[in-house]
This record gives C-alpha cells, structure tokens and sequence, in this order.
C-alpha cells in the first residue's frame, strides 16, 4: 500500500520549493549544474532539504531534475548522482524526524525526474531506454513516488509510467507541466487537454502544473476547472516571473503576494500545493502551518464536455479511403518572387483534376520561397487543393506550431511532414540547421492540436517513406512510429525497378498503410543517368536509361517518359492506393498527360 495515496485522501499535501534558484541565491561562487552537488557538496543539499521540511513540507524533490546524458557522461555517473540524490533527501527526512520526534513514514520522497531534452534527434528508443534506465536507478535506491516534472507534451510520459509500474505496481506516479500565460505549453498542448488525457490515463496517480507561471496566473488558470475525478492535482507556481541581470536569472521578493494566491489555490481543493523556481524556504513557514490547521476543500467535480470532431472531406481524402486511387502533383516552389510558373501549372492540373497539389520545402536544404505562404496564395486563387511540405530542420518548435495556426486559418488542411535534408557540410559554417524535432515528433504536436484547436476540422498529414533501407524491419518500425502520431498515408521516392515495386508491397502489407507511389519521369539520358548515379537509394535499370539515346529531341525523350511512366503505373496498380507525380523541371504539361493516359487504361 502506498502511504502517498492514502495520505492525499484525507490531507493536502504540501511540498517543497526550488531546489536550483535557491541554491543559486545561496552559494553564488559555486558556478555548477546544481545537480552535481548531490556528489560535490552533499552537505549543502541536505541543508535545503532540512530548510524546507522545517518550512512545513511533507514532500521533497530528489535534487535529480537534470541528472541525465545531456549533463552527466555515461550511465555509472548518473547512476551514482540519482543514488546521492535519493540517499541525501532520505537523509534529510529521518534527521528531521528525528530531531522533531516525527515519523519518517508521514514524509515523501519523489524521485524527481526532468525532461530529456532530445531535440528530435536520437533515436526514440535510445531516449526511453535512458529514462527506463533512469527508473531502475531510483527504484534500485528505494523510490515509491516518481514525479515527471515540467513536460510540454505527452509523448514519451505514457511509455514512462507504463514501465514504472510495471516494475512497481503500487509506485506512486504523478506528472506535472509547465504552461504559459495562455494556457498553452511549448509544445502547444493546451491545458484542458492535459487535464483529460491525465485523467483518461490510468496509470498516473496525480498531475497538474509547475514552473512556467507565477502564482496569481495558475490560479486563474485553475480556479474555474471543473476536474472529471477525484484523481489528485499538484499545483507548484513560481514565484513570478524572471528578469535577466548581468547574466543571472534574478525572481522578484514577492513572498506575501505568492502566499496569499497560493491559499486561493488552496481553497479550490487543489490536493498538494507548494512551489518551484524562484521560491525559498522562507516563503512557506507560516503559510503551512496556517493551511495545515484547515480542513481540506473539496474540489470541482463534474463531466467534461465532448468535443464533436469531424475529418477534412477533401476529395483526396474521400479517395484515399474509398479505393479510388487519389493522384498527386509535387511542384517546387521558385527560389525568387516568380510565381507565374506556378499559378499556371496548378491552373492546368486542376483541369486535369488532380486531387492534390503538394509543394516541397527548400529541398536538399536549398532555399526557397515559403511551401505554406505559397501554399495558401495559390489554393486561394486557382481553387486546388494545396499540401505543403513542412520541414523540420528550419523551424524550432515555436515556429512549426504556429505555422500550422497560420495555415489552419488560411484553410489549408493537408501537410506532409518531412524532418529535412541536412544543411550540406560547406554551408554549416554560415547556415544553422534547427532540428528541434523530427517529423514522427512533429506529427505527435499535429495530432495534438488535432485534438484540440483543430477538433472541429481535422487536419489531415503524411510522411515520406524511404523504402531503399536493407532493414525492412527497421523501415516498417518507423512508419509504424509515424502512424502511432496520426500520419495517415505516406509518399514514396520515385519507384523505377522491380525490386523497389516489391519492397512496396511488403510495407503495405507489413503495415497496413496507405501508400502513394512516387512517379518521377526522366526527360532525358542525361537526366537518367543523374538519377541513376547520382541520388542515393534510386534504382534505375538500365533497361530504362538505354531507352532514352544520346541525341533525342524533346518531344521523342517525352515520348518515352510518358512509356516508362505509364509501366511503373500500371505495376504499381495493386501495390499502392494512389499516385504521387514529382514534376521535373516545371514540366507540368508532361505529368498531366501521364495522369490522362493513366485514366484511360
């Protein structure tokens, strides 16, 4: 039986403050990641926990926030911090007691564990085998309580709690985020949704909010929250909000202020309250032992409100899921202000009734005129609908979330979401790549606002599939990956041999997914023996650069584009669900008669 559990039923709890502002404030001259001192000076995190428990907190945070492979060399060393951190707040809590006749079992411990700041590069499973390997830690030092504190979003917190009470059942498991004034969290996961995906979960003993605002702010944020159940809430408030001075992070001296919003968020029922960044020891003494002498309120209980969703009913989308096979046409944005080409051609396929017109983003990491502001001028003008490519590599995480706001409100509802090629190794120097996640990690942040600001209409998104890798295995887990977040059908490479037919066919059948073959013509020998040679992973037979001689004129090349691109069709007919078209240079008049002669068999 976890004592935790059964102590929030009867009493709120009260918790600690900042560990790392605090000590901050309190030994300047030691310029260290603060987590560190659990090894290099013990003595003085057992003295904050001692300040805090004196203060009148029954739960502590284990000085263990960052204590991962972002800031620590390998597992020994984190191993050996989470331990130190474990063992210097157990410390703390038994001379506590002892001094104060208390007993230890009516005080908490939580193994506090931050987030892993992979910036969409590792491997998604190297990042929870870290955190798995985090969790065996803290159990192995004698953890009952886990708190994941300051997510943005829920992507990795599901698989985190799963795995710790499959090694402890009756762990205690809470989950707390970081919002901002809007109610939103960097990730863009809004606030209600929190609240009904913690709920829903039921795995997680208790959630709520740190850090990101002051008091005064979750307050507001609270104070009309009707909660779906009696599933505890943590509410732990900065003290206010940061200014920058010299260098260093300086928190107003507002402890009256913090006391007085803490005790209304007390009076909301809220089931442990207390604080992070920027608040003292000194801030809770007389509030707790105030608060301690109240019966604890109830909180607002009641049903959350459904939200009728409904899916954008875009032709493509009606084709892609009745059978019908659904063509598609890339095009690629101007590198300058010419956009002429690109209104005429989507004008010609839209009276070819192509389904969708996507524009890439700054292929091969070349720039380019904006894939969605272009997007949203020619779907508005010529009356096509338009996917945008979105790359990850140019944009943070602030950025991809409001580009997809503005395109939202700019009717655009089909995106592919690629992670980018890489900046070339000559432009690094001058040209920093972004990287803040990758595309599986984006298309989770999409299904998201799908939920949420976009519950009325579902935006509808894919993904790219390199189907060339040796490991089919390896390729199936990611599209797999991908599908998990919402991705709803995925473009191929262009597809030339047999063989790359076939692999096709294997990850549709391997995967269930709705796959649209990628038809590149080539317009010339020269054009196919750069494909041939010079794009990695595309294979093309010989059979085909032979088809095209030295000394071809335009119209004979095109001839034989539209004969290869008919054959690559016609063996793709029951491998895929539709047609993805890549236009080679601009030649839009040459991929509507492939679509035309597709149509007539």
């Amino acid at each position: 039986m976890n004592l935790l559990r059964e102590y929030l039923k009867e009493n709120t709890l009260f918790t600690d403050g900042a560990m790392g502002t605090y000590y901050s404030s309190q030994f300047p001259d030691e310029d260290i990641l603060v987590e560190k001192a659990n090894t290099l000076y013990p003595e003085h995190i057992v003295d904050i926990h001692m300040e805090y428990l004196q203060s009148g907190a029954r739960l502590i945070r284990t000085n263990t926030f960052a204590t991962n492979g972002g800031f620590f060399e390998g597992e020994q060393e984190i191993k050996e911090n989470i331990e130190a951190g474990y063992a210097l707040a157990k410390q703390a809590i038994d001379t506590f007691c002892a001094q104060n006749g208390e007993n230890p079992k009516d005080y908490f411990i939580a193994a506090d564990i931050g987030t892993i700041f992979d910036l969409g590069q590792k491997d998604e499973s190297a990042v929870l085998k870290e955190y798995r390997f985090i969790v065996d830690c803290f159990l192995s030092a004698g953890a009952e309580v886990f708190l994941l504190e300051t997510q943005s979003d829920v992507y990795y917190v599901n698989d985190i709690v799963e795995y710790i009470k499959s090694k402890n059942a009756d762990a205690f498991v809470i989950v707390t985020f970081s919002f901002d004034k809007t109610g939103y969290t960097k990730s863009g996961l809004r606030f209600e949704r929190m609240i009904r995906l913690m709920n829903e979960n039921s795995l997680i003993d208790g959630y709520g909010l740190n850090c990101g605002v002051e008091a005064a702010h979750m307050y507001q944020m609270l104070k009309n929250v009707i909660f779906p159940s009696e599933k505890p809430i943590f509410a732990l408030p900065n003290a206010g909000y940061p200014y920058q001075l010299r260098g260093k992070t300086i928190y107003g001296k507002n402890a009256g202020y913090f006391c007085k919003m803490l005790t209304n968020i007390f009076a909301l029922g809220i089931d442990a309250i207390g604080g992070c960044c920027g608040t003292t020891p000194d801030y809770f003494g007389d509030l707790y032992k105030e608060l301690g002498s109240r019966q604890k309120p109830k909180k607002n209980i009641g049903s959350l409100d459904e939200t009728v969703v409904t899916r954008t009913e875009s032709d493509f989308w009606k084709k892609l899921h009745s059978g019908e096979k659904p063509m598609v046409v890339e095009l690629d944005p101007p590198s300058d202000l010419s956009v002429e080409k690109i209104l005429d051609g989507a004008e010609l396929l839209k009276e070819h009734r192509v389904d969708l017109l996507t524009l890439s983003d700054s292929p091969m990491a070349r720039s380019r005129m904006d894939a969605s502001l272009l997007g949203q001028r020619v779907q508005r003008e010529v009356g096509i609908s338009v996917m945008p490519h979105i790359s990850c590599r140019d944009r943070n995480i602030i950025s991809l979330r409001g580009t997809m706001l503005g395109d939202y409100i700019n009717d655009i509802k089909h995106f592919l979401i690629v992670t980018g090629d890489p900046v070339t190794k000559n432009d690094r120097s001058t040209i920093t790549q972004v990287f803040d996640y990758n595309s599986i990690k984006f298309m989770g942040l999409i299904q998201e606002m799908n939920e949420d600001q976009f519950a009325s209409d579902k935006v509808v998104y894919g993904g790219a599939l390199n189907y060339h890798g040796v490991n089919i295995d390896a390729i199936v887990r990611r599209m797999e990956s991908k599908m998990k977040q919402g991705c709803s059908f995925f473009l191929t490479q262009p597809i030339y041999s047999d063989e790359d037919v076939e692999r096709i066919g294997q990850l549709r059948e391997m995967t269930g997914a709705k796959i649209l073959g990628g038809i590149m013509p080539l317009v010339s020998r020269k054009n196919a023996l750069f494909i041939a040679n010079e794009m990695p992973g595309m294979r093309v037979p010989d059979e085909i650069v032979d088809a095209y001689g030295e000394n071809m004129t335009r119209e004979e090349a095109e001839k034989v584009a539209v004969s290869v691109s008919l054959e690559i069709a016609k063996k793709l007919e029951n491998v895929t669900d539709g047609y993805y078209f890549m236009t080679p240079f601009n030649r839009v008049s040459l991929i509507c008669r492939i679509i035309d002669e597709i149509r007539r068999g």
